[in-house]
């Protein structure tokens, strides 16, 4: 695709109508230098028209009125007149340019948003940034692969700012991947691969898992230290469990506690009757001892004396003295009987309750015995206290474990589809060999022509993939001869795309080229206006070498009197 003209108006009237030809196209600033002025920064408005023109392509348009190392401090004219007027621009891509009717792209783009929003092409709105790029992708280089992005293939065919000027095939932010890389290089090279959008996923996915493994060693150790942290933990719970399952735990503790209770109010109950019955047992037997005693203890020649007394008073008294002490003694006898009677009673209930109360004893120790195991639960506590905190530290290290064990299955599964996708790029490495080996032969005679020096493209492979190196046998070159070889590069590439059928882009837009030797540029313009390619150029009058015809190339003539807006 070459580019054919760029419109830039409003709904009143068309501000620029600038058409390009092959060959070399000069977008020129006629201020003259002044003595102590710098070379650039005039802001007339020439490097803007590239910028314009990679707006239509897709770019989001703020470099247009905010310059990149400032961008806190957008040039607010510029951005109000843009939006209040409701600029348009318009950029009309052609298969052929040398042909009329050769079929073409329109691009219509204004900087306004949602509903006041313009983006179309070819008539039709596409207001989806992403959808918008796509078509141009399918439209421009017949492809629909993922990856790389429309904006990434045609980086280098529009190089408005520093870091494009300054490097030949890092053309894109500091923030890309070298995947991304990869996919773009090869794209350059003709191989479309459909699994490089695929790739990039799995090398961000696979970044995310190593990400998270290094958190995991760094919070817990790497898995082979928590698993044998894990073995430590679960040998500590077996043996704490082993103690905690000493103590045996009386599961109706209540229950015993109230049987105890009660026994105890048994054993006081008995014991107090136990004591009554000794008590009265006692008491009898004291009065049984004391009786016996009378048998003993009688002063019989008292009362011999006591009957011979009364016998004088009462001659005939019947009753003889021995049948006195008889009587007496019988009377003590007989009392002796009563009080004695119930001893056996006594002494039988005595002995059950004795035995009732041994019985009740025995059931006290044991209800102790069983109920004094619990004593030991504050140890016990301490036990399950620390049984809990292992199993918590079990449970995190467990945890912990998972989370490595379903990273690592995930990066494994990562890793196979990696090599899957790697050893199919792999496959191609002859071809890829091929290609660079082709592009050398137009890039190191374009080099060669330019500083007479040799330079050369090659394509090491790293763990990411191919990488794309520009080699100067010489050493690093200077700024000028720089962007020398960056122009040489992409005129290369265009004889390279068209010897292969690539699809590409046949324009060149460089921006900077003041600090170019005369001898250099002339030799620039001299191949541009000898391939099939347009070199459109910002540049300061002053900086053309006077034997180049300036007005047979310029397509835009642009001074402080004549900006590109007009403001």
């Amino acid at each position: 695709m070459f580019l054919k003209k760029l419109l830039i108006q409003n709904e009143q009237e068309i501000i620029r109508d600038i058409t390009f030809h092959k060959g070399v196209n000069f977008i020129v600033d006629e201020t003259p230098i002044l003595k102590n002025q710098q070379v650039t920064g005039n802001n007339v408005g020439k490097t803007t028209v590239l910028r314009l023109v990679d707006f239509c392509l897709g770019s989001d348009g703020k470099n247009i009125f905010q310059d990149t190392e400032f961008k806190k401090q957008p040039n607010t004219v510029i951005e109000d007149f843009l939006k209040k007027n409701n600029i348009i621009v318009t950029v009309v891509l052609v298969e052929n340019i040398d042909n009329e009717d050769s079929p073409q792209i329109v691009i219509r783009k204004n900087f306004l948003t949602h509903k006041n929003k313009i983006q179309e092409i070819n008539g039709e709105s596409i207001v989806k940034d992403k959808e918008f790029t796509n078509t141009l992708k399918q439209l421009i280089f017949n492809t629909e692969v993922e990856k790389p992005t429309f904006r990434q293939i045609i980086s280098k065919s529009i190089r408005d700012e520093k870091n494009k000027m300054t490097n030949i095939v890092k053309v894109l932010n500091q923030y890309t991947k070298k995947e991304e890389y990869e996919a773009l290089y090869l794209f350059w090279l003709g191989l479309q691969l459909d699994n490089m959008g695929e790739k990039y996923r799995l090398m961000e996915n696979k970044k995310t898992e190593e990400r998270l493994q290094k958190q995991l060693e760094k919070t817990n150790g790497n898995l082979s230290l928590i698993e044998q942290k894990l073995n430590v933990i679960n040998a500590e719970i077996t043996k704490l469990d082993n103690k905690k399952n000493i103590f045996n735990l009386n599961p109706n503790y209540e229950e015993d506690i109230d049987n105890l209770n009660k026994v105890k109010y048994q054993l006081n109950r008995i014991s107090s009757e136990l004591s009554k019955l000794e008590l009265r047992y006692d008491l009898i037997n004291e009065s049984k001892e004391d009786l016996k005693k009378q048998y003993t203890e009688i002063d019989t020649t008292q009362i011999k004396l006591l009957y011979e007394k009364a016998k004088l008073f009462i001659p005939n008294i019947q009753v003889s003295f021995e049948n006195t002490v008889k009587f007496h003694n019988d009377l003590i006898s007989e009392k002796l009987k009563y009080i004695t009677k119930e001893l056996p009673e006594l002494q039988k209930n005595i002995s059950k309750t004795k035995s009732d109360l041994s019985n009740m004893s025995k059931l006290e120790n044991e209800l102790t015995q069983k109920l004094q195991k619990v004593g030991v639960t504050e140890d016990l506590e301490k036990i399950v206290l620390e049984l809990n905190q292992h199993y918590e530290k079990k449970g995190r290290f467990e945890e912990q474990k998972q989370f490595w064990e379903d990273s690592k299955k995930r990066l494994d599964g990562i890793n196979e589809k990696l090599n899957v996708i790697n050893n199919e790029i792999i496959s191609k490495d002859d071809l890829i060999n091929s290609r660079i080996t082709e592009f050398n032969k137009y890039f190191t005679e374009l080099s060669n022509k330019l500083y007479n020096e040799y330079y050369l493209l090659s394509s090491p492979q790293n763990e990411n993939g191919y990488d794309l190196i520009v080699t100067n046998m010489e050493g690093n070159p200077s700024s000028g001869k720089k962007k020398g070889q960056i122009s040489a590069f992409d005129f290369a590439y265009i004889l390279f795309a068209d010897n292969l059928n690539i699809d590409c882009l046949h324009f060149i837009m460089h921006d900077q080229l003041e600090n170019i030797h005369d001898n250099q540029l002339n030799t620039l313009f001299e191949i541009a206006n000898n391939i099939n390619c347009q070199y459109i150029v910002s540049i300061l009058r002053d900086k053309i070498p006077s034997n180049i015809d300036v007005n047979k190339f310029t397509v835009l003539s642009l001074s402080q009197d004549k900006k590109l807006f007009g403001i």
